[in-house]
């Protein structure tokens, strides 16, 4: 009789079986148990019959009994090792898989599932490696294409992981699988439309399908259809009551509908479920946060860093991460940027404070930012990314891990007055040349960077909606807008109503420049984005129009924030509804 490989797909999370548990631990005698007096050949086959039928619980008892006889069929060790994984005993099933290996080295089938038992480790290089493998020695293997595209796309590997999820969809038309992870790579590639039209492909082709509901959940979230994403991920949930990462995109999807209580609810149900879901700790923390809670929020938003898809510092370095530990005068720090120029704008005010106490600071971070950084006194010499190596001596802290140092929080901010600043030279050039403007003059942003709008749905703002203070204001408008958004101006309705000189500050890309254009503007009106930091931080009165909920930095409630005491806040009262805000915003104008 041939005996049959057992392949498993890769390892979402574990499944809890109890009665296999019961199983395993069985102590199974050589001498008296019944099937003693078969064949080595028929133990194997038996079990792997078994095995194939469903009834796993007797097949763990054949495997277990030709393990304690000796048998050495690599059959034998690598389907255990299986049910080992459906278990969530992931070491043993890896020590198992590869004395499978060890035994028969060209085993394709043991090659791609200890390269799914990788995976879940995290050890994705050497995943890479025997999922190849197994397509060297099977080239037909669509399990392994569809395994390989599935962690090429965790490395961040995207393209490559389109096409290999492709080859195994073209040998196995009907792998709902490789469906499931070819819609989710298209995703994260931005093809919104041909993720979802691959997403139902795989739902129809596997109708109780948790990962597949997942996926397109995210996919429709990401085109800000909220409703239909929520119900999606409960029917995820509905499928598999256990499956944590669904109960950890369901929570964030829930905060994006303004559910805090019941986003906070779900969130927990997810670290319950897995208590080492980075992800759920990280969307945990949004919601402490934008409830003030920062003792617990700014703990949990480490996991920024650790997460799926973790937050990647602007730098590396071989020097220790300080953990929080407290720094003594003379002491060498090495702060890294991180995350998008907003952020970087925002808290390298706590760069002073260090300074201050006496701590021996280098500051790496983008070089586009460099001169906003040495006009404003913040580092006389700061690093680029690829300099952050040459520092040997001392520790280093991501940014914004200056905020749980500082034990930072609404009744602490630490540091909130004015702190950035450009060079005289700049400010009087802006003056003398806007000097000629007869109007107030509104300095507006409306849109913010494209690949931030995934993870920040709806911050940004049609610039046809701010037409509507022209209405009862006579105001100029200076357009702040750089790149993608700033092509609205050539469509919008009041494009003669910006300054004389709009174009020569379109060619303005240096921060320090903007931000001496900036103090020259009456005002600054702008989504959310780092032109409102950049004008807050100098000082300048600024009105930050937010979607609801809005990031956690603004909390749920006020006109005013403690990072900024010049800045006003205008908060949407209701889901993407800007033509509200923008009648009060056109209100407030005619008292100024």
């Amino acid at each position: 009789m041939k005996k049959n490989h057992i392949t498993t797909y890769p390892i979402p999370f574990p499944f809890p079986f109890p009665f296999l548990s019961n199983a395993i631990k069985e102590d199974i005698s050589i001498t008296t148990n019944p099937y003693y007096d078969l064949s080595n050949e028929q133990i194997v086959n038996q079990a792997i019959n078994l095995h194939l039928k469903g009834d796993v619980q007797e097949a763990v008892k054949y495997y277990l009994f030709a393990i304690k006889k000796g048998i050495t069929d690599p059959i034998v060790f690598s389907n255990y090792g299986i049910i080992l994984i459906k278990l969530g005993k992931l070491k043993e099933a890896e020590i198992l898989i590869r004395k499978a290996i060890k035994i028969k080295p060209d085993y394709a089938e043991a090659h791609t599932n200890l390269g799914s038992i990788l995976k879940s480790f995290g050890n994705l290089e050497e995943a890479v490696v025997h999922q190849r493998k197994a397509i060297e020695l099977k080239p037909d293997f669509a399990q392994a294409y569809s395994n390989l595209g599935n962690i090429l796309k965790d490395l961040g590997n995207l393209e490559e992981a389109e096409i290999v999820l492709k080859k195994a969809i073209e040998l196995n038309p009907d792998f709902p699988e490789a469906h499931s992870n070819l819609g989710d790579v298209l995703n994260n590639l931005g093809n919104l439309e041909e993720a979802e039209i691959v997403l139902r492909k795989a739902i129809e082709l596997k109708p109780d399908f948790p990962d597949a509901y997942l996926n397109l959940g995210n996919t429709l979230k990401d085109f800000g259809d909220l409703k239909r994403a929520k119900d999606l991920m409960q029917k995820s949930i509905e499928l598999n009551p256990y499956y944590a990462e669904a109960y950890s995109n369901l929570g964030i999807i829930l905060k994006d509908l303004g559910n805090l209580k019941e986003a906070e609810h779900i969130l927990k149900k997810a670290i319950e479920l897995k208590p080492d879901l980075g992800e759920a700790y990280f969307n945990l923390s949004y919601i402490e946060l934008l409830n003030g809670d920062y003792q617990a929020g700014l703990v949990n938003y480490e996991f920024r860093l650790i997460k799926n898809k973790p937050v990647i510092p602007h730098g590396s370095t071989n020097i220790k991460r300080n953990e929080g530990e407290k720094l003594k005068e003379g002491e060498k720090l090495l702060v890294i940027s991180e995350q998008a120029a907003g952020d970087v704008i925002f808290y390298m005010r706590y760069l002073l404070p260090l300074k201050q106490q006496g701590i021996d600071v280098s500051f790496c971070a983008p070089k586009k930012l460099h001169s906003l950084i040495k006009d404003s006194g913040i580092h006389p010499n700061p690093l680029g990314p690829e300099e952050c190596n040459l520092v040997t001596e001392g520790e280093w802290i991501p940014l914004l891990s200056l905020l749980k140092y500082f034990d930072v929080s609404p009744d602490n901010p630490v540091i909130n007055t004015p702190y950035l600043t450009s060079t005289p030279s700049l400010k009087d050039k802006w003056r003398t040349i806007l000097s000629n403007e007869k109007k107030p003059i509104i300095g507006i942003n409306w849109q913010g960077r494209k690949i931030i709008e995934k993870s920040y749905q709806g911050r940004s703002i049609p610039l046809e909606k701010f037409s509507r203070l022209l209405e009862k204001n006579d105001i100029s408008f200076l357009s702040l807008q750089k790149g993608y958004g700033s092509e609205q101006m050539e469509q919008c309705s009041f494009k003669d109503h910006f300054v004389s000189c709009q174009k020569q500050i379109d060619e303005i890309w240096d921060y320090s420049e903007t931000a001496a254009i900036i103090e020259n503007c009456d005002l600054i009106i702008t989504n959310d984005c780092s032109i409102g930091p950049l004008a807050a931080g100098i000082g300048k009165d600024v009105w930050l129009l937010l979607k609801n909920p809005p990031f956690w930095t603004w909390g749920l409630t006020g006109e005013r924030t403690f990072w900024y005491p010049s800045m006003r806040l205008f908060r949407q009262n209701e889901l993407y509804n800007w033509d509200e805000i923008m009648d009060r915003v056109s209100n407030k104008l005619l008292q100024v």
